[in-house]
């Protein structure tokens, strides 16, 4: 202890010193390993003899891009031995529809990728038609004062969207209106309607104002979506087929 408190500089530089060298050890084995192999061990081994070229990329994302239900298509990624891709496509796009884009994917490779890579397809959808009504409600599910039904998001700020309107119709109304506001009591459907250039679609949502002296707390509720996105397909290597989590 002596010697410590007389060399107590040399002591400290020491002590990190230590710290340093049993951190470093730490990160060795994190990333390497005891065995000195790689994080993915030799699992990786032959991928450069199999490489995905950038033209390849492209061509995935060209080929997807033509199709047309897709909006959006973010440029592949490869993780290991996984090729991710995710698209967007339309709001009124058949799920059987969307899945058909996997191929699209999978053509681009050669036999020998396929082989090799896992492919994973990752597809969503713009819910260009969603609607949300918000106001006072009281236990019953009534809404007791003035009511605001809306579009979920703004939609003249949305560069897929080509046409929408609000309507207390049933005939399609592109009236750019993105708000309805009910200010008597009764009970009303209200519908929005929307257009891409995938196609038309066509959302709507009940709703009854009463007015009442019961407690009331403000409350959104949104309409129901008939399709459940997204959706995500995966193919094994030497495989054909895709398995789609909707199917599992």
């Amino acid at each position: 202890m002596d010697y410590i408190k007389k060399h107590k500089l040399t002591a400290f530089i020491l002590l990190v010193f230590i710290v340093v060298v049993g951190f470093g050890y730490f990160v060795y084995n994190m990333f390497i390993g005891s065995s000195g192999m790689p994080v993915y061990g030799n699992r990786l081994d032959g991928k450069d003899e199999v490489p995905i070229t950038e033209d390849q990329y492209t061509k995935i994302v060209d080929e997807l891009s033509n199709e047309s239900i897709v909006l959006e298509v973010a440029k592949p990624t490869l993780r290991g031995k996984i090729l991710s891709v995710i698209i967007t496509i339309g709001d009124s796009t058949a799920t059987a529809k969307a899945k058909e884009l996997a191929t699209k994917v999978s053509n681009v490779l050669t036999e020998e990728q396929n082989n090799f890579y896992d492919i994973e397809i990752f597809i969503t959808k713009y819910y260009h038609c969603s609607l949300e009504v918000t106001g006072l409600m009281d236990e019953e599910g009534n809404f007791t004062n003035d009511v605001t039904v809306k579009f979920s998001d703004d939609l003249s700020l949305n560069k897929h969207v080509t046409n929408y309107g609000l309507s207390d119709q049933k005939t399609v109304d592109y009236n750019n209106k993105q708000e309805y506001t009910i200010t008597e009591d009764g009970t009303y459907v209200i519908y929005g309607y929307t257009k891409d250039k995938v196609g038309e679609r066509t959302c709507n949502i009940k709703v009854v104002r009463k007015a009442s002296d019961a407690a009331t707390t403000e409350e959104t509720i949104d309409s129901v979506l008939s399709e459940s996105f997204p959706i995500i397909g995966y193919k094994r290597k030497a495989t054909n087929n895709f398995v789609w989590t909707k199917d599992r």
